[in-house]
């Protein structure tokens, strides 16, 4: 699912427990493209929700989101 700002949301059709939330300056699939993720819980010691990892690029911008349910 796209929306007009470039926003890209897609469950993995192999497996329904994973999805991406690709943000507008995300460049790609490109093999390299995510330069380190961090997981939430990593940030937030007493977070309880579903498996969440934020995606960076070369430059520290965040472009992605993955969430593991």
């Amino acid at each position: 699912m796209k929306d007009g700002k470039g926003f890209e949301f897609r469950v993995s059709e192999g497996d329904e427990d994973v999805a991406y939330l690709k943000l507008p300056d995300h460049p790609g699939s490109s093999p390299g493209v995510v330069k380190r993720s961090v997981r939430l819980r990593e940030l937030m010691g007493d977070y309880a929700g579903a498996d969440v990892f934020l995606d960076f690029d070369i430059n520290n911008a965040l472009i992605g989101i993955e969430i593991l349910v």
